[in-house]
């Protein structure tokens, strides 16, 4: 019965649709009007352009003009347009603007003609036609940032790139946009990752490897509910016909040295797709942490603790795509990480009297780990009848297994006795075997002067962490640690239904949706022989409205319910050793928070766009602290609180210079947030200011320049008081080869400020923590074209996984 109810949800809102439009409809549908559409399509490669700004102008009053968008697939239409002469034009940034053309709208259905825009970029003798893009784009609903655009993404990865993201920044092992949590996707899918597997995972993306990252604030019901942002990382495909490909290669250096190289190859013919590739990148970075609090009245703690970790990391990917008819595609794409990775650590521990030492230790860490994470996406795509009938089917599979084994070797010293032998050893051996199971199903088509979507999904999740910890005491055998060791299972199945109809009324876009979750969980430790089940059904509705004042102004409003999953490993009740005064402990018993989330916005003539966002939020899941009794250990865990409110706003410039030569892209933002506790320490709260600038400079024959910086002031929010963090980076490119090649120089926090300091206010700790990763890094790239690089005209095709929206949960 529990995977029934999708369907049936589906059909009561596909039935109670007629009567939602019947109610909407106004009188002024009985009046003369027809409904316009049409195409927007690149004019070499006969590409869709999504999001391109179409503009209907009445011939005789040109002020009070039409505006909308194109969707993904390059279409546009008005409705209730008014009969009478117009003329159409369209806008597309990094092309140019098309000439008007004459239209005649009727009642009933009017066809435009197909508009064909040209790239705004000088022919290259006669034949090669380039666009150049800024790295900062802002577009319908979302914020794009073109990778391959930025000098300074060249030779980094996908967490350097995810970072740079205006509003965007990495907390409690994730990331969060204006105070929302965000939902991490590869290609329009999950990574299914969170925390330290999610940060090992993009740290092993190359930038190399990426088209463009989309950074989405309100996501649709279309959207799983998890999450309130969505950030999806679109990987690069060639477009061009017949056979090309990319090498890349790099170097850089840090306090150690680093290299990545990479090659991807694509064959394309009017049916078929063929493309792969192969990345590497390897480097060595250092971690250096410092913790301090009061242990008593008159003591204190005090620990500094440094790590090396070497990462060998390799990716590969073959896909397939194949025109089945002029009706339906197929395809499948495999993808696999392999990574390495070794870590040399020390931490030093001291129990201090005022600035006399009286006891002290020190904590060795070596270990090694080894991540595959295979995955395999199946899609298929077809017209129903008319063309606007689309139905799409994926199944996905996605796996992660782990292999993480570690030795601690603690020696320790006091007034008395001086340094000892090894007096405690210890040794864990994680294996970890994760996999994720999905197949959805998701229906377009026009209905009623709108557009219809819905779809069906299922995903079926299970983790196997098998946490072995052993210990010995100088010259004793090893036993199992039993306060430690704990084997894991979890398993997780959501079954979920999705409606959204959307329709444009004159200037006013309007989209209403309605997406159902039932979830089903059992979480399993076969050491503690403890088993928790749940089963819960939600309901999370969205409603988004733009009203495009006129062609330089619009106006936004939308609202989401959704719900924060726990991440994976939280659930997991083991122990996870730092030294031997603090561990990190899961938590079985925690349940997801929801939220409902409002959000404002207004645009001007695609220069300046402001927001302001509130959400409320319920059974709030933080990180929490304790100490343990009779000790001084500290444990950190996560803990559901009561309900926390949310208050962001931001404002983004977005400004061309000196004829189009300098882009600046500038937001200003604010954050406020707040849990309503009274346990001691995580209701404080204050406001922070976030300023980000990115700036790119076309300097002529081939050189391209860009800096960027952010600076973020202190912030206090659940128990953390944060100091406030400043980085700036600068990168310089320039083609060679005949603009086949592109050489890149760039320099990551060049002041090598980029640092965590925070103040742990919870539970009265008191304590004073920086946390800093390496960030400064000199990095020179090559990256080489090669194959055929002129682009024919082909039949448009709306072919590719990577333009598929199905979804997984975390």
């Amino acid at each position: 019965m529990k995977n029934v109810f999708p369907a049936l949800l589906l059909a009561s809102t596909l039935a109670a649709a007629p009567a939602l439009v019947s109610a909407q409809t106004s009188p002024a549908a009985a009046q003369a009007t027809g409904a316009v559409t049409g195409q927007v399509a690149d004019s070499l490669s006969r590409q869709p352009l999504a999001f391109a700004t179409v503009i209907l102008r009445p011939a005789a009053d040109s002020k009070n003009a039409l505006s909308t968008m194109t969707n993904e697939q390059g279409s546009f239409r008005f409705e209730a347009v008014p009969a009478g002469a117009y003329s159409l034009l369209v806008n597309y940034v990094g092309y140019k603007t098309s000439a008007p053309a004459a239209l005649t709208v009727a009642a009933g259905l009017n066809a435009a003609p197909a508009v064909a825009l040209a790239p705004d970029q000088k022919l290259l003798k006669g034949v090669t036609v380039t666009g150049t893009k800024a790295f900062i784009e802002q577009q319908a609903g979302k914020l794009v940032l073109n990778v391959a655009a930025s000098p300074i993404a060249a030779g980094g990865t996908a967490a350097e790139v995810i970072s740079r993201a205006p509003g965007v920044v990495e907390q409690g092992g994730g990331y969060t946009l204006r105070g929302k949590t965000v939902t991490v996707l590869l290609d329009g899918k999950s990574t299914n990752l969170s925390g330290e597997e999610l940060k090992n995972m993009l740290g092993a993306l190359p930038g190399s490897t990426l088209d463009k990252v989309e950074v989405i604030s309100n996501p649709s019901a279309k959207y799983d509910a998890q999450g309130g942002a969505v950030v999806n990382i679109i990987t690069t495909k060639s477009k061009q016909l017949g056979t090309n490909g990319t090498l890349t290669l790099g170097a850089g250096t840090g306090q150690y040295g680093r290299y990545n190289a990479g090659l991807s190859l694509n064959h394309r013919t009017a049916k078929l797709n063929v493309y792969g590739g192969l990345d590497r990148l390897e480097n060595q970075v250092y971690s250096t942490t410092s913790a301090e609090r009061a242990a008593t009245a008159e003591t204190r703690i005090a620990e500094n603790g440094r790590e090396v970790r070497h990462n060998q990391n390799n990716s590969a990917r073959l896909g397939l795509d194949y025109t089945l008819s002029n009706t339906s595609s197929a395809g499948v794409l495999v993808k696999g990480m392999l990574n390495y990775r070794d870590r040399d650590g020390r931490n030093d521990a001291r129990v201090l009297a005022g600035t006399e030492p009286l006891e002290s230790s020190q904590l060795r860490t070596q270990g090694e780990a080894r991540f595959l994470s295979p995955s395999v996406n199946l899609y298929y795509k077809t017209t129903l009848g008319a063309p606007d009938h689309t139905l799409r089917l994926n199944a996905d599979y996605f796996g992660y297994q782990k292999n993480w084994q570690n030795d601690y070797l603690t020696t320790f010293w006091n007034q008395q006795d001086g340094f000892d032998q090894p007096a405690d050893l210890r040794r864990d051996h994680s294996p970890a075997r994760n996999a994720v199971r999905s197949a959805s199903a998701d229906y377009a088509q026009p209905f009623q002067k709108g557009t219809l979507e819905a779809g069906l999904k299922t995903t079926f999740t299970a983790t196997d962490n098998d946490i072995r910890w052993e210990q010995a005491a100088a010259g004793q055998p090893w036993a199992v640690d039993l306060g430690k060791t704990n084997h894991f299972i979890y398993r997780e199945n959501i079954n979920a239904a999705y409606a959204t109809y959307g329709r444009t009324v004159q200037k006013l876009e309007l989209q209403v949706g309605l997406r159902a979750e039932q979830t089903n969980t059992t979480g399993t430790s076969l050491t503690l022989d403890q088993t928790t089940r749940r089963h819960y059904l939600n309901l999370f509705p969205t409603l988004s409205a733009q009203y495009n004042k006129s062609e330089k102004v619009q106006l936004g409003f939308a609202y989401r319910r959704k719900i924060d999953r726990f991440q994976f490993g939280i659930v997991n009740p083991f122990v996870t050793y730092i030294s031997q005064y603090r561990y990190m402990q899961g938590n079985p018993n925690i349940r997801p928070s929801f939220s409902h989330n409002f959000e404002f916005t207004h645009s001007y003539n695609s220069l300046l766009t402001t927001s302001i966002s509130y959400g409320h939020h319920t059974s709030v899941l933080m990180e929490s602290y304790q100490k343990q009794e009779g000790t001084q250990v500290v444990v950190s865990s996560f803990q559901n609180f009561r309900s926390a409110e949310s208050l962001d706003g931001s404002l983004t410039l977005m400004k061309p210079l000196l004829s189009n030569k300098w882009m600046t892209v500038t937001t200003l933002g604010v954050s406020f947030a707040k849990i309503n506790s009274t346990s001691v320490g995580v209701g404080s709260a204050r406001p922070s200011a976030m300023l980000s600038s990115n700036h790119t400079l076309t300097l002529g024959k081939g050189l391209k320049a860009e800096v960027s910086g952010m600076y973020m002031s202190p912030m206090t929010f659940g128990g953390m008081a944060f100091q406030s963090r400043f980085f700036t980076s600068v990168g310089i490119s320039k083609t060679v080869l005949k603009d086949a090649g592109t050489l890149t120089l760039n320099v990551s926090d060049v002041l090598n400020t980029q640092q965590m300091r925070y103040e742990v206010l919870a539970a009265g700790l008191g304590s004073h923590n920086l946390d800093k990763v390496e960030s400064r890094f000199v990095k020179l790239n090559f990256s080489y074209k090669f194959g055929k690089k002129t682009v024919k005209a082909s039949q448009r095709r709306d072919t590719g996984i990577e333009a598929e929206k199905s979804r997984m949960d975390n």
